[in-house]
């Protein structure tokens, strides 16, 4: 089959060859990049070469499609390499696999032995893993090997800084074999409209958009549905299939097996529509689209100061991206497009997406460098310079779980956290509960704060402390969520029964699968795991907890009270359902801020702490100024790291001490000097000859 990439054919095998080593390619959806270019650098080269893709779902079915095309077995001559899956051999000659995997490589092998070139496709999403693997490349290039090639592929990409950044490099454009897309705007109904009684949601939207537009399709057509999660492809699903008749309708996604994923595309004379997240946006061939129905949202990785690490939040997708969803239907004949959006809205969005740096937590990048041997991460080879200020916030955090000396230098434990595939903070997790011994605890708790609990969010139903089932599970809430996790297992992630446990079916089911998962790569390691227990090693398990959260600590101030108070000058108020509401110190793994009539900082998934696990406790003396009283006291604290474990007041006061709090309080305005309360009178004459002493702190009336 001709494919538009093959009319630079000639200047692609040119580019790579020993005099060049370095291309910049450009082609649109349908030139045939992802499939046929491969190939050409492999013949051309005569070795190795590795295509990295964005997604796990991408790198498989397209090494799947290409070993068909090119008359292999898969995991022979063509094969990938994904998270907890691989099918390839050592003498594969093509291999897909995600940047994270490229990440780890790099790691276990800095030179890259045996690998010839290296393809970056769909580079326009700017991963921040593809950026890292990238600089990481051209560095091994121009230092040792100089016989490794590298080719960029996108198909949106502003070309300019890219070119400039890979310099020297050659250049070239691909045209795409698209037919005409129709393209129309229908806004979805505005916020409070109801139908029968309800809001309309996304998947309302969808269904009437099929079912005004199927009747025209006919065999072997499909329609694409781009939503923003599994959560609203489920929910479209049922309501199509409720609606419809004589269409298939198969959800695509990455976490599907293999096979689902295979079902979804399969090419037939059958009429289906495919409800699918931004995984078919690019790389994966549907055949037979004709109409694509895009809600104009996507699930992207962002910081997520509550967990301290990255999460999926629902956001608008750029201009770029639109084109890229709306080119899907015009693959193999003309199509249509229809957003959800109004036009005004779509000349309001950004022309291209967000690079990932500029919106993720750099932790995992700066421990990942750490391990290269850069000392200064701002003297890496950027496309886009991390924002200091994030840059700082990292290695803060990093030296907080000990994997950085105070000099910046990856620490022994560092250099144990780079083997885990997951955020350092959950690393050290692990790493610490190898060492109190509660190995499958804490792998259970580093895959419940990854997800997004298996709690509904925002209802009054059941909750940690409600699936206590041993005293001694007190004071720990991920022992509750286990054993809400488990009831929900047992009820096989059935939605109906899951939610008459006031449990969240979707989450749970994600989260056993991130525990499985976990579980297995402990099991690579030769780390045995007993049965998860929460009751027999609760102990072990918040003292492993807090090793990774120690900067969450927290003080109750008062038992009759909520309000709480964090590491850090921060206030917070915990959770009513949470374990910890007796205990006066704890820490909060999810601290959460919530908007209603006014902003509360609410603290959950918490564990008790004992004083005497804690190192580094400061006694202190000094005086404060009671609002109440009005008048200055003594007061005694012990402190860790700035937050007061406790406080006592009451004794004699030092008259200097007093003076100089009063001489400070009235320079910064927060007292005049009227009014006074005789108890402070006896230190007038001392501010009197501070005054004198210090006219520079300007005291007003003296």
């Amino acid at each position: 089959m001709s494919l538009p990439v093959h009319d630079v054919e000639d200047s692609i095998r040119a580019a790579i060859r020993p005099e060049s080593g370095r291309l910049l390619l450009k082609a649109p959806t349908g030139s045939g990049k992802s499939t046929t270019v491969p190939g050409m650098v492999a013949d051309e080269i005569g070795g190795r070469v590795l295509v990295v893709q964005p997604r796990r779902m991408a790198a498989r079915l397209l090494a799947e499609f290409v070993a068909r095309q090119r008359g292999t077995q898969l995991g022979h001559g063509v094969g990938y390499a994904v998270r907890f899956d691989t099918r390839y051999r050592a003498d594969t000659e093509i291999i897909y696999l995600t940047d994270g995997i490229l990440q780890r490589w790099l790691l276990d092998d800095p030179e890259l032995k045996g690998i010839r070139a290296v393809i970056f496709d769909e580079f326009h999403e700017r991963r921040l893993a593809s950026d890292l693997a990238l600089g990481r490349i051209l560095d091994l290039q121009e230092e040792s090997r100089p016989d490794l090639r590298v080719v960029v592929m996108s198909a949106t990409l502003e070309v300019g800084d890219l070119k400039g950044y890979l310099s020297p490099c050659e250049t070239m454009e691909a045209g795409g074999r698209l037919f005409p897309v129709e393209i129309s705007h229908r806004s979805t109904a505005p916020t409070g409209r109801q139908i029968a009684n309800r809001r309309e949601e996304v998947w309302d939207h969808v269904a009437k958009v099929v079912r005004q537009e199927a009747p025209a399709l006919g065999a072997g057509d499909r329609i694409l549905v781009f939503l923003p999660g599994v959560y609203e492809i489920r929910k479209c699903e049922s309501l199509l299939q409720t609606q419809l008749s004589g269409w298939q309708v198969k959800p695509l996604y990455s976490a599907l097996s293999p096979a689902a994923q295979q079902e979804a595309i399969r090419k037939d004379d059958s009429q289906r529509i495919i409800l699918s997240t931004n995984v078919a946006e690019t790389s994966v061939t549907i055949d037979g689209v004709k109409l694509v129905i895009d809600s104009g949202l996507a699930r992207q990785s962002q910081y997520d100061a509550s967990r301290g690490f990255d999460s999926l939040r629902v956001v608008k997708i750029s201009q770029a991206a639109a084109a890229q969803r709306a080119g899907r239907a015009g693959r193999t004949s003309a199509g249509k497009c229809v957003r959800l959006w109004s036009e005004s809205d779509h000349r309001a969005r950004s022309e291209f997406e967000l690079p990932e740096i500029r919106r993720v937590d750099l932790a995992e990048a700066t421990l990942f460098l750490k391990r290269l041997g850069v000392l200064d991460i701002s003297e890496f080879r950027w496309l886009d310079q991390p924002e200091p200020a994030r840059k700082l916030e990292a290695e803060e955090l990093l030296r907080n779980l000990e994997a950085l000396d105070q000099e910046g230098r990856l620490s022994e434990d560092g250099w144990e956290m780079t083997r885990w595939p997951m955020h350092p903070r959950l690393a050290r997790l692990l790493l610490a509960g190898i060492t109190h011994g509660c190995v499958a605890e804490v792998a259970f708790v580093a895959a419940s704060v990854q997800g997004e609990g298996v709690f509904k969010r925002g209802g009054k139903g059941n909750k940690w402390v409600d699936f206590i089932e041993d005293p001694r599970e007190e004071g720990l809430d991920f022992a509750g969520e286990w054993n809400a996790l488990a009831a929900a297992q047992r009820a096989r992630f059935n939605p109906r029964d899951c939610n008459a446990l006031g449990v969240l079916a979707r989450g749970a089911r994600e989260c056993w699968q991130s525990f499985d998962q976990i579980i297995k790569l402990l099991g690579k390691r030769r780390i045995q795991t007993e049965s998860v227990n929460f009751a027999r090693n609760a102990e072990a398990v918040a003292r492993a907890l807090l090793d990774a959260f120690g900067d969450r600590l927290a003080v109750r101030r008062d038992q009759g009270s909520a309000v709480c108070h964090v590491l850090g000058d921060r206030k917070g108020k915990l959770d009513p359902k949470s374990t910890v509401r007796k205990a006066p110190l704890f820490l909060a793994t999810e601290i959460t801020e919530v908007e209603g009539r006014e902003r509360a900082v609410i603290l959950s998934r918490c564990a008790e702490i004992r004083e005497e696990w804690l190192q580094g406790c400061e006694e202190q003396s000094g005086v404060v100024f009671d609002e109440i009283q009005r008048r200055v006291v003594s007061v005694r604290q012990r402190t860790y790291r700035g937050l007061v474990l406790e406080e006592k007041r009451g004794g004699e006061v030092d008259p200097d001490l007093a003076a100089g709090l009063l001489a400070e309080r009235i320079v910064q305005g927060e007292l005049a000097l009227k009014n006074w309360d005789s108890k402070v009178e006896r230190w007038i004459a001392r501010l009197q000859f501070l005054s004198q002493a210090m006219p520079e702190l300007e005291l007003p009336g003296f």
